[in-house]
């Protein structure tokens, strides 16, 4: 990303799942009970994580449409049945939005989860003090990778897209932002290999949560 860029923004963007929280065993889990339940074949592990980062509806419907609103459902009592012992804290990541803020930096969090479940994520590990905006996939008609998430976070900020960057940790994460005309970097403790994310050309890279605060070290004018 570039330094001029770098100068302009004043707003951090990000995603949930696989960025700020550490979801991704609770919802492998939860599929494969879904499957198991349902009867249905089961899902490579890489299959699944590879559709982390769209709405679960949508993510149903491409798994098995005859069966996509059982899917749905079940899910979602497997996921909040197992919450409270498979969900984790990425280390350091709420240190690093504390700095950010005090760094001056607007904070938001842009999701396909629906906005009960992304609140309890952002209260249960206290992230919730730090994001000014919730986006969630109440919020929209559209979902990642449309750029409607984004443009909604930006007017709920009232800012414009050369003062905000999107941070997340899939490839649907980068086409939003790019598509609603923001930069976006991606994290490198995600569940995407690094070589699905660089086919999207994201603008930067964020090895660990601790460098968020070097990469954005105080905000621009």
């Amino acid at each position: 990303m570039r330094e001029t860029d770098l100068r302009s923004v004043n707003s951090l963007l990000f995603d949930l799942d696989g960025t700020l929280v550490d979801t991704i065993q609770l919802i492998l889990y939860s599929f494969r009970e879904t499957f198991r339940i349902l009867g249905l074949p089961p899902r490579s592990e890489r299959e699944l994580l590879l559709q982390v980062g769209r709405p679960l509806l949508e993510q149903a419907w491409d798994i098995d449409p005859e069966h996509a609103e059982d899917i749905y459902q079940l899910y979602r009592r497997v996921y909040d049945d197992n919450y409270q012992h498979l969900v984790k804290e990425y280390p350091g990541v709420r240190e690093a939005l504390a700095e950010l803020r005090r760094n001056g930096y607007r904070l938001a969090v842009v999701t396909s989860k629906r906005r009960r479940s992304a609140s309890r994520d952002l209260e249960v590990f206290g992230l919730a003090l730090y994001c000014e905006v919730l986006v969630t996939a109440e919020d929209t008609e559209n979902h990642k990778p449309d750029p409607e998430p984004v443009l909604k976070a930006l007017e709920k900020l009232g800012i414009s897209p050369r003062q905000a960057t999107f941070i997340g940790d899939s490839p649907y994460d980068v086409r939003s932002a790019h598509a609603a005309g923001l930069s976006a970097g991606v994290v490198g403790w995600g569940p995407f290999p690094r070589e699905i994310l660089e086919k999207e050309s994201p603008d930067y890279w964020i090895p660990d949560p601790q460098s968020l605060p070097r990469i954005f070290p105080g905000r621009g004018g």
